[in-house]
């Protein structure tokens, strides 16, 4: 099958889901030359890709969600930008390498999410003809990654529990089973034969950027900061970060999760945050890479913006009211 293809580069992915990993895909992808990129995202290794029975590769299910193609309406995912969209392969040679009819190939990228690192070891086994393979982590900071997680599975629920009445919601154990891979792909940054991501790094410091490019081979100056199209994605949409705080402020939202509110009071995991990811937690400040947030200060401006907006939400139901009352008397 497919793993027999001998590809020039090979780069294997592992990340918490809502760790930025599409941004880093989408940049990663911008660097390389058109319809030259082979690409599956989000894929389960066991259960799409016959991780452990090569011939067991579900065709039909990654062509329908875990495919992207440059001519290809696939439903699982799209970018909403030319440039990379026109990087990747076409449909009819993405089928033609997953039936194994591929010999040669520059550029397969496979993304896995919520895994411990040792995936991306089994996985390159099996690349038995790939001339260089990179694995990647991606991380992001904990306070960051568990709010926005909590969030996008807020949504996901609401949308279930409307369309199925009868649906009772178990208990969710994000927080427990994400922390666990979270501590995992933590230790294994700091191990030579990975490469990793730290989503805040990449989004503050342009030399996080350079050294990535010089570790996975590619030219930093072809490289796109770009914003991909994949469910609620919260990406930088070019290179301007001038509000680029607000992307590390998601956290205060969820600041009374008995979760956070852990992570809080552990100075320990402050420190680690503080050092490896530009997040410091200070008594009242926040302090991430240059930028410098007073809480307070803070607190106050989302107490006045929700203020504002419960005024704006009363107006407007009595503007309602008044011309249902009006239509009511006509009749």
């Amino acid at each position: 099958m497919f793993y027999q293809t001998e590809f020039e580069k090979v780069y294997l992915i592992n990340g918490l889901s809502r760790s930025g990993n599409h941004l880093f895909i989408a940049w990663l992808i911008s660097s390389f030359q058109d319809h030259e990129v082979y690409y599956l995202n989000n894929v389960y290794p066991k259960k799409h890709i016959g991780l452990y029975n090569s011939k067991k590769i579900n065709i039909e299910h990654l062509l329908k969600q875990s495919v992207a193609t440059c001519d290809g309406n696939d439903e699982g995912l799209s970018f909403d930008n030319e440039i990379i969209l026109n990087k990747l392969v076409y449909k009819n040679n993405m089928i033609k390498l997953l039936e194994g009819k591929v010999k040669k190939a520059k550029i397969l990228i496979i993304s896995i999410e919520n895994n411990f690192v040792d995936i991306l070891d089994i996985v390159g086994k099996k690349f038995i003809n790939a001339k260089k393979i990179y694995k990647i982590i991606i991380m992001r900071d904990l306070f960051n990654l568990m709010s926005s997680r909590f969030e996008a599975e807020s949504k996901i629920i609401q949308n279930i529990t409307k369309n199925i009445k009868d649906f009772k919601w178990h208990q969710y154990n994000t927080d427990i089973i994400t922390f666990g891979y979270w501590i995992n792909n933590y230790i294994n940054m700091f191990n030579k034969n990975y490469i990793s991501y730290n989503y805040n790094k990449f989004v503050l410091d342009i030399e996080h950027r350079k050294e990535l490019s010089k570790l996975l081979d590619i030219d930093y100056d072809k490289t796109l900061i770009t914003h991909p199209k994949f469910l609620r994605g919260s990406s930088f949409k070019n290179n301007n970060n001038t509000d680029v705080y607000k992307y590390f402020m998601r956290w205060y939202s969820y600041k009374d999760h008995p979760l956070i509110h852990f992570f809080m009071n552990n100075q320990e995991l402050k420190d680690v945050m503080c050092n490896d990811f530009y997040f410091c937690l200070e008594d009242h400040n926040i302090k991430i890479k240059d930028y410098h947030i007073d809480i307070n200060e803070y607190t106050k401006k989302i107490e006045s913006k929700t203020k504002k907006n419960k005024s704006k939400t009363k107006s407007k139901s009595k503007r309602e009211s008044k011309v249902e009352s009006k239509t009511k008397s006509k009749k």
